[in-house]
């Protein structure tokens, strides 16, 4: 099927589009990374871990004498993350690196995929550029964060079993390695299921019985021996950490409200997912039934599902909306090979999107780069002087965001805050312990906890932060607290 010919208008949305979130991501990045590490706790997180690894260690134990472990991250993307530090020392630049390849890996594979289904190339990878123009990108431009490797990975397997070779052998060595990939991507986030998922949907649909085991056994054995592979690396340490933190603290009473949530991001966190989910859900609708059993199509479907259950758990911020942005993109995309008034539909959404980024530069209006500014984001050498200041040689620092432990040149001893937070309100050890340190004093410095927090203990005794440590400076929306007595 040879391709529709693309009006002015929509080229001109496409490009302004791109060129406008490329402006906006580039003016974000070179006012924030100048002298900067990463500013959410969820990338200390991913950082800890991978200097972790690059030291020897896959996991660490949930609770020792060196602080806390759990988390409920997958494995491969701070592993591959450790390997650069090995390399290459400077966590947080090889961690900028590893992310923006991602991105370009992402970008990639959706280009790919638009290929494959008629968009003339250049358009391709024009529409999957407007990845960098939403503001979901802008604000993970100062993060580290597994989903874009993870989208990456999962289109790139979609790739590779669409678009196999015309030989039996190499057609089977690329179907062989989608599997791969899919399977890589899941044990980036597990949330990947929905490529996977897809495609055995798709094959089950079309009568392809062989392929169609051939496939889900492929991918159970391939998953079980990665499974048995990390378990060995880390000496079992990684079930011990997802069975630990598995739930997140989630309750029915939360679950029910993953609906609601999922419509307010896309709606008011994240409204150009939002403009991109709905150019795909046109597009989806306008292709009808004939066209809802193919890849593409049941993969949109999929990622919909899996990104509305993942809004049942706590702790779910924006980056769980990076695939379905970047497969919305995709299935709105393939409108360019559509009819005059599907085109003008994806001429329209484009133009709202550059509206959006426009605004964006307006007094009163949000972005990404105003929260950075009115945050007051310190720099590397603004957390070591605090940090120099307080913590007395071989003291021990606690943070909120690791990060801020790495660059005082500490090991961090809390490794993720909302999971000892979970355990903390079940009573796990590693909760108990903490609470101890904190009665006793134990901690040297702490950076980013809330004084006003109030803890209660597996056996109803209260434990008020306050009680124990006071404020004294602050780093950009964190405060700085020391021991009562000790400098305050």
């Amino acid at each position: 099927m040879q391709p529709h010919t693309d009006t002015l208008t929509l080229r001109f949305a496409i490009v302004l589009t791109l060129v406008l979130g490329i402006a906006a991501a580039g003016q974000l990045a070179l006012e924030y990374w100048p002298g900067r590490t990463f500013d959410s706790a969820t990338s200390g997180v991913w950082m800890t871990l991978a200097i972790d690894y690059a030291d020897g260690l896959l996991y660490r134990p949930i609770l020792s004498d060196a602080g806390y472990g759990g988390t409920r991250y997958m494995p491969l993307f701070f592993m591959v993350h450790g390997l650069l530090i090995r390399l290459f020392g400077d966590p947080t630049l090889t961690g900028l690196v590893l992310m923006q390849a991602s991105v370009v890996l992402m970008i990639a594979g959706m280009a790919r995929l638009m290929v494959l289904h008629a968009v003339p190339p250049v358009l391709s990878w024009a529409i999957a550029g407007i990845t960098l123009a939403t503001s979901l990108y802008q604000q993970y431009l100062t993060s580290l964060n597994c989903d874009y490797l993870a989208a990456g990975l999962s289109l790139w397997g979609l790739v590779f079993y669409l678009d196999s070779p015309g030989s039996p052998r190499r057609g089977a060595l690329a179907r062989g390695f989608a599997v791969l990939l899919f399977v890589l991507a899941f044990y980036t986030k597990f949330s990947t299921v929905y490529a996977p998922a897809a495609v055995f949907l798709w094959l089950v649909f079309t009568r392809q019985w062989r392929a169609a085991a051939g496939f889900g056994t492929a991918s159970l054995v391939l998953l079980a021996a990665f499974a048995a592979l990390f378990l060995y690396l880390s000496d079992g340490r990684m079930l011990q950490s997802l069975a630990a933190t598995a739930t997140g603290g989630t309750d029915l009473a939360f679950a029910a409200g993953m609906i609601r949530r999922f419509a307010m991001e896309l709606a008011v966190y994240n409204p150009a997912v939002g403009i991109c989910f709905l150019l795909a859900l046109a597009k989806w609708l306008a292709d009808g039934p004939a066209q809802w059993r193919s890849p593409l199509h049941l993969t949109f479907v999929m990622i919909t599902l899996v990104t509305i259950v993942t809004f049942s758990s706590r702790g779910i911020a924006g980056n769980h909306a990076i695939p379905l942005a970047a497969v919305s993109l995709v299935l709105a995309g393939t409108a360019v090979a559509g009819s005059r008034i599907e085109r003008r539909v994806l001429a329209g959404g484009f133009a709202l999107l550059s509206l959006i980024l426009v605004a964006c530069w307006m007094p009163g209006v949000p972005s990404p780069l105003k929260t950075i500014r009115a945050e007051a984001v310190p720099t590397v050498a603004e957390i070591r002087a605090e940090t120099d200041r307080w913590l007395p040689e071989n003291g021990r620092l606690a943070s909120e965001n690791p990060s801020f432990a790495i660059v005082a040149g500490v090991r961090p001893v809390v490794l993720d805050n909302f999971s000892l937070a979970s355990f903390i309100r079940n009573g796990h050890p590693a909760g108990t312990d903490f609470l101890k340190r904190i009665r006793a004093r134990e901690f040297d410095v702490l950076i980013g906890f809330n004084p006003n927090s109030r803890w209660v203990t597996a056996n109803g005794e209260p434990v008020a932060l306050a009680d124990h440590y006071a404020v004294v400076n602050t780093l950009g929306r964190r405060r700085v607290l020391v021991p009562r007595g000790s400098g305050s």
